[in-house]
């Protein structure tokens, strides 16, 4: 027969055990998803076209990050940086339709969900005056 003192041990390490696991449905911590740290691929074959009106930055849209949100478009002109495109966009080209006489350097960042950034891919532009 089992004693009172046989069941309170037994009761007691349950007890303890279901503490010390907590229940499923109210702990916070999710340990099955990941923190994405890794960022995206950089932007490959970077280049630019200039027609004599506007310039026309092209790149190959990445095909091996699935959780890609797009592209950042920055252009960079006497040290001056603006902004192109602020919000990531699934695009694969940016058309300036304002390039500016000199030297201007455009950068191209590919952005994830998680908003990691790639390194940078840079191409330059020199428009002259005739």
């Amino acid at each position: 027969m089992v004693s009172n003192k046989m069941i309170v041990t037994i009761m007691l390490t349950a007890i303890v055990a279901l503490a010390g696991a907590g229940c499923s449905d109210d702990n916070p911590v999710n340990p099955t998803s990941a923190i994405d740290t890794a960022p995206p691929a950089v932007p490959s074959n970077l280049s630019v076209d200039y027609s004599g009106s506007s310039a026309v930055v092209n790149w190959d849209m990445s095909t091996v990050d699935a959780d890609l949100a797009g592209y950042i478009v920055v252009r960079e002109h006497d040290g001056v940086s603006d902004t192109l495109v602020s919000t990531p966009a699934l695009i694969s080209s940016y058309e300036d339709t304002n390039p500016l006489t000199g030297t201007s350097v455009y950068h191209v960042y590919a952005v994830d969900h998680a908003g990691n950034q790639s390194a940078v891919a840079v191409v330059s532009l020199t428009i002259t005056l005739a």
